[in-house]
């Protein structure tokens, strides 16, 4: 028993050391970190005439699509408003029906705080 032990010890004595002369390489690598998602604003503007081709289209990606959208076209705008959270403008785009990804604005929102606000004005 005696033997067992002083042999777990010195295996974990041997490992302690190890780690300290090779560092962290040798530990495992981390899986790399995914990119910080962001919110952002999608507007869509279509022509009348092809307001109810833009909502078909909307409304085929998925059962949740249509909901996730608003329109403007029951009062004369005919724009459609999104709001997502994405990686990327590319991701943003590559959610959209083929007929909106040429004409979409795609635009990062972003939140102020009280001191971003100070220190902006500070600096004007």
């Amino acid at each position: 028993m005696k033997r067992v032990l002083s042999f777990v010890l010195l295996a974990a004595a041997m490992m302690t050391i190890g780690a300290m002369a090779f560092g962290d390489s040798a530990k495992p690598a981390k899986a790399a970190k995914a990119p910080a998602k962001a919110k952002y604003l999608v507007i869509a503007p279509h022509t009348a005439e092809q307001c109810l081709a833009t909502l078909d289209e909307v409304n085929a990606q998925n059962a949740k699509a249509l909901s996730a959208w608003d329109f403007g076209c029951k009062s004369g705008d005919h724009t459609g408003y999104l709001t997502v959270t994405a990686a990327s403008d590319e991701e943003v785009k590559a959610m959209l029906p083929a007929s909106m990804k040429d004409t979409a604005k795609i635009v990062k929102l972003s939140k102020f705080t009280p001191a971003e606000l100070k220190m902006a004005h500070e600096q004007h």
